[in-house]
This record gives structure tokens, sequence and C-alpha cells, in this order.
């Protein structure tokens, strides 16, 4: 994760082919809870910025109408992430977020493919897809 750039005070996280693993997680809200949930998960994400090894990058989107919030983040490695969400410190962090979600919907993902509009498309082949066998099985977090 190199030549990091700032674009309005903050970071503009790169996406690459073949940089480790992404999380995404989809996060049910209520409405009514998100600037709270907002508040605290930007919070977290600054207060364990660091601790986790193979931790790049977190990334948070609001959905318009707030019923949902997308997280993705960037694992060096399967292990890093499993150690990270195995960690006191996630345990931590789940008991924070503690009633500001209505479900939690964490995957591992491989990147793909990317496109830039500045950029040339590529024409490399693409990737070997992910063996199913091999990826963990993410028991959701109870956040209610």
């Amino acid at each position: 994760m190199d030549n990091l750039q700032l674009e309005n005070g903050f970071p503009v996280n790169p996406i690459r082919v073949g940089d480790g693993i992404v999380l995404i997680n989809i996060f049910t809200l209520d409405p009514e809870k998100t600037e709270l949930f907002v508040s605290t998960q930007v919070a977290e994400y600054k207060r364990l910025k660091g601790q986790f090894s193979g931790s790049y990058t977190a990334n948070l989107h609001i959905s318009l109408d707030r019923t949902r919030a997308a997280n993705y983040a960037n694992f060096a490695s399967v292990d890093d992430y499993v150690a990270m969400r195995n960690s006191p410190e996630f345990a931590d962090h789940l008991k924070r977020l503690q009633g500001l979600v209505v479900q939690a919907e964490p995957q591992l993902y491989q990147v793909i493919y990317t496109q830039n509009l500045d950029m040339p498309t590529s024409e490399e082949p693409l990737p070997m897809l992910p063996d199913p066998e091999l990826a963990p099985k993410l028991v959701p977090p109870s956040l209610n």
C-alpha cells in the first residue's frame, strides 16, 4: 500500500488485483441510529489503526437512505483477518457497536478486476478465482 495520496484531507486507498484479501461487511442499520453508528465506527477505526498485523485499510460507506453501511477493509491474508477477528481488541470493538447494528453480513473477497477512467484498460489475464473450499466460514456477530 505505497504511494498513498490525500483528497479532501482523506487518504485515497488503492484497490489492486493481487493485494491480499478484502473484507466487505454490509450492515443493516436503524436510520435513527446511523449517525451514532458512523461516529462510533470511525472512532473505532482510529482507535484500532495499526494494532493488527496485515490490516492495511478501512473504508466506510453509508447508503443514501441511511439503512445500510458498507465497510471494506484490505488485509494481507485470510490468516491476518482471522487473527484480527479472534483478538480481544475485536471483541471489545463489537461491544462498542452493540445496539447500533440490526444485522452484519461479513464476507471475504479477492480482487479480480479493477478499472479507472484515467488509466488504460488492462488486457492482462484475470487471476485464478479463489478456491471456495479454502474460504473461512464467517458467522456474523450479534450486534443488536
